[in-house]
């Protein structure tokens, strides 16, 4: 399974079925745009639910037209079935099929990933020192300059450090990254203008730079243990404003998302203290840094445990809202905050 960090040059078109995988929707996206641009092709996207295409419309071709990209964003479950997968692969179309992870307990799953006439393509978020190459790579790619240390910086201020590692018999079996690449984009187009035709410093990212990540959601979390509502919509607006890669609806989803995450962390936390578990062994449970386990518990410490199971209980059906419904996203943001108090 091949990995990707930057949109690489697709080879002549010759597959009609792509699937790509992993959390890296910003290279996922530059792959895409790359692709129809050297085939010629318009991209056109789904990802509702309510509203599928047929699988008999995505193969077909207008006799007086170009053939075109689709991405079905998602949607795997809809279109992984032997019958569809077979008129996609001979479609005069390019077809997409994008999903952040494939459960490969599933047969149909294991079926697509052994399917040779299936390109697959695996985006990965770099993880630690990948992320300042990373860094430097695209600071490069457009015009800029930045110093090593400022590279480190900035690296840090995503959120490098305070990834989530998951292990089974002692091993890594995956690795959460709080950080997206849109961000990381973001942060580096502003220090660029700001730093105009001089290298990027530390200080620059100090000043410019926002605090990714959990300390965000550690920050929002705060706000609402301390029933600071204002300080906590300011919070919110501020992590959609950095979410400028995303559409606005898929940005409240992530945002629902961290917050589930986050309670759950507390959840965790909270079970460990009643059994007056040892910080050495929730670290070794974990995998977290001393420092991140001492600011889970200081949130944990300001929650009933009654209160974070409703929370997380009112959550996971606002995600189901968020996925399954046609309702505005100010509408469903509006949902999230009458959660929170």
């Amino acid at each position: 399974m091949s990995r990707v960090r930057s949109p690489p040059n697709p080879p002549k078109i010759l597959i009609m079925l792509t699937l790509l995988i992993g959390a890296d929707d910003f290279s996922k996206n530059q792959y895409i745009n790359s692709m129809a641009k050297k085939e010629g092709m318009a991209l056109e996207f789904f990802s509702d639910v309510e509203n599928l295409p047929l699988a008999s419309n995505l193969a077909s071709q207008d006799l007086f037209s170009k053939p075109k990209v689709f991405i079905l964003k998602g949607l795997v479950k809809y279109f992984s079935s032997d019958d569809i997968v077979e008129k996609l692969i001979a479609s005069k179309n390019q077809i997409i099929i994008a999903e952040e992870k494939l459960d490969k307990r599933l047969s149909e799953n294991k079926q697509l990933l052994a399917n040779k006439n299936i390109s697959l393509q695996e985006f990965n978020l770099p993880h630690g020192s990948e992320l300042n190459k990373w860094i430097a790579d695209r600071v490069k790619s457009l015009g800029g300059s930045i110093s090593t240390s400022a590279t480190e910086s900035l690296a840090v201020a995503l959120g490098r450090d305070d990834a989530k590692e998951t292990k089974f018999g002692g091993k890594v079996a995956s690795i959460d990254e709080i950080y997206n690449l849109w961000q990381a984009d973001s942060e580096i187009q502003k220090l660029i203008a700001f730093a105009k035709a001089r290298e990027i410093t530390p200080n620059d990212v100090h000043q410019l730079a926002s605090q990714n990540g959990e300390v965000d959601v550690f920050d929002l979390t705060n706000a609402i243990a301390d029933n600071k509502k204002q300080e906590a919509l300011e919070l919110l607006h501020k992590f959609l404003k950095n979410e400028t890669g995303s559409d606005e609806k898929g940005a409240i989803i992530q945002l629902n998302a961290l917050l589930s995450e986050q309670f759950r962390n507390v959840a965790m936390i909270q079970e460990f203290l009643s059994r007056k578990t040892s910080d050495d062994k929730i670290l070794e449970a974990t995998g977290w840094k001393s420092g991140r386990l001492f600011v889970i518990k200081k949130i944990a410490s300001k929650f009933t445990p009654k209160k974070v199971l409703d929370f997380l209980t009112k959550l996971s059906a606002l995600d189901e809202e968020l996925k399954s419904s046609g309702t505005p996203p100010k509408v469903l943001l509006d949902l999230i905050i009458v959660q929170l108090f």
